[in-house]
């Protein structure tokens, strides 16, 4: 009796001065419903933050796990990421790293996608959109480390076509036409050919699979995966397993 009496004051004082609860799944999708109409977010787990009063909420949306924040109470939506400004470290990149990160047999379908590989070192994918003004700025700042022999690039070729209606016709021809990095930097467009085609087609396919619809989107050998453009510097570090 006195121990389990000593235990619930321990349990009182630690809440009352370092420890905080978030809410419950269930009252963050009962609130979520009055915001996302139609049901269309499935809220999967809630969380306490790296920020104190921050509670992190896992989402899934169009079968890809999301990341936002509501405040202790549940009352308050949070939209945007945590930056540690300190560390200058985007905490909500470094999260979703984890959440999105692929397995072995993922990494190795992956491999069945790369419409080419240049380079010598470590491996990084590359998931590029040949019309996406982002993924030239990606392109462009990996060339160095592939002419280096730093990383060993593996590209694979996105075209999204509701944004960039020639993309498709590029990467095809990109693929047919076996050219590389430099050619697929300057835009090139080439011949089209069947294999090529179905190629495309079946990379768009898998990569959704996989919960990946953004370009730049880059992918370690640990099967972590990252979008946005990342400066070679940021890839270097990656590629070495630091975060």
């Amino acid at each position: 009796m006195k121990k389990s009496l000593f235990a619930w004051v321990l349990g009182v004082l630690f809440l009352a001065t370092n420890g905080w609860a978030c809410p419950s799944v269930d009252k963050i999708s009962k609130e979520f419903r009055t915001i996302f109409i139609g049901g269309v977010v499935k809220v999967v787990k809630v969380q306490p933050s790296p920020v104190p009063g921050i509670c992190e909420v896992i989402v899934e949306a169009q079968g890809r796990k999301r990341l936002t924040y509501v405040d202790q109470t549940g009352r308050y939506l949070i939209v945007g990421r945590l930056i540690d400004i300190l560390t200058k470290k985007d905490l909500t990149q470094e999260r979703l790293a984890e959440l999105l990160r692929l397995n072995k047999k993922q990494l190795q379908k992956l491999d069945t996608l790369v419409a080419f590989s240049r380079g010598k070192g470590p491996v990084v994918y590359l998931v590029t959109d040949p019309d996406c003004p982002h993924c030239k700025r990606a392109e462009r700042n990996l060339l160095p480390l592939v002419k280096e022999g730093k990383i060993t690039l593996k590209v694979i070729l996105m075209p999204l076509e509701r944004l960039h209606p020639q993309a498709k016709q590029k990467a095809v021809g990109i693929i047919c036409d076996k050219k590389g990095l430099e050619d697929l930097i300057k835009g090139y467009k080439g011949s089209q050919c069947a294999e090529g085609q179905k190629k495309v087609e079946a990379t768009v396919k898998t990569l959704l699979s996989l919960g990946i619809r953004a370009t730049p989107t880059y992918i370690f050998s640990d099967g972590r995966v990252i979008s946005g453009v990342l400066p070679a510097e940021k890839v270097l570090s990656l590629v070495r397993g630091k975060k």
